[in-house]
């Protein structure tokens, strides 16, 4: 079993700032600023939160095995999934006017449209772009152990594979009958079955007119 857990001096840094910034929107607002200061201050008290919480919480954010994976929700539990409904693991920067955070996304089945993402902050665990690339990696090694590679390669197709369902009422194309009706046809043409007199008397030959000779 590999685990992950944020920085605890890092998470506390992060609610003291996200903290202090909240308190000035809202001293901003109670000068007669614009309200939205209040609604900005609102998010930065829940990260604020979540900070103190990641800071405080011996649970791990992330770890894996070859059966599973499992990742801390937003404010406790955890979330352990089997590595046969992982459908894709990545990682994304985004980058802010103050700063610059690359997050680990994993979909997974069991969503309210058929999948969900959850994700985890790996630059609060401590790793740079590259480190994350590595952490990627290990992960799609696991789950390639655990599901083989067919199973990766199939991950969230249907019944039928990828592509469409067809409907009860919708046909498909059948190879083996086209075939079947083209060496009929063929057979057919081989045997030397006489084609079928016409119908239509043959055009009489119309007399023609001239000088008789002698």
């Amino acid at each position: 079993m590999r685990e992950y857990r944020y920085r605890r001096m890092q998470s506390a840094f992060l609610a003291i700032m996200l903290t202090l910034s909240a308190m000035g929107l809202a001293t901003r607002w109670m000068h007669g600023q614009d309200v939205l200061n209040v609604v900005v201050a609102g998010v930065l008290l829940l990260g604020a939160a979540k900070a103190a919480y990641d800071a405080i919480s011996d649970e791990p954010a992330l770890k894996f095995d070859n059966r599973t994976i499992s990742i801390r929700k937003f404010f406790g539990g955890v979330e352990e999934i089997p590595w046969r409904n992982v459908l894709n693991i990545g990682s994304k920067v985004v980058r802010t006017h103050y700063a610059k955070t690359t997050i680990l996304t994993v979909t997974c089945e069991g969503g309210l449209f058929g999948a969900r993402r959850l994700r985890v902050s790996t630059t609060a665990l401590g790793m740079s772009p590259t480190q994350t690339d590595k952490l990627v990696a290990d992960l799609e090694e696991a789950r390639r152990a655990a599901v083989g590679t067919t199973g990766v390669a199939m991950a969230g197709a249907s019944s039928r594979g990828w592509g469409v369902e067809l409907g009860a009422g919708q046909s498909s194309f059948d190879p083996d009958a086209a075939l079947a009706r083209y060496l009929a046809s063929k057979e057919k043409h081989d045997t030397g079955d006489p084609a079928p007199q016409s119908a239509f008397p043959r055009a009489i030959q119309p007399r023609t007119f001239g000088r008789r000779v002698g």
